[in-house]
């Protein structure tokens, strides 16, 4: 459990995170589950946790190992996944930029 956890039940959206599982030599393969983020919607600039700026369309805070690569859908749109802009340093909660 992290300091996150009270967060999600009390103000957390369900999302669907679509993660990358494999190649099958041509295309990507991604596995779906449905996860609950914190959703902070509005175009900023962000420093990711490597020191590159990101033009984000959206941030969410989620327990789940969000990375770059990876989709997130919400409210019948696919936000990519652009980059980690912060972790905990246990791990346990990750703050990642959406396109």
């Amino acid at each position: 459990m992290s300091l996150l956890t009270p967060y999600l039940a009390m103000h957390g959206v369900p999302v669907t995170w679509k993660h990358k599982t494999g190649n099958d030599g041509d295309d990507d393969i991604f596995t779906s589950s449905t996860i609950t983020v914190l959703w902070a919607h509005g175009a900023r600039v962000v420093r990711t946790a490597q020191g590159d700026e990101l033009h984000c369309q959206a941030i969410c805070k989620t327990e789940a190992e969000i990375v770059a690569g990876d989709v997130i859908t919400f409210e019948s749109r696919d936000y990519p996944v652009l980059g980690l802009v912060g972790a905990a340093y246990d791990g346990s909660m990750r703050s990642v930029a959406l396109g």
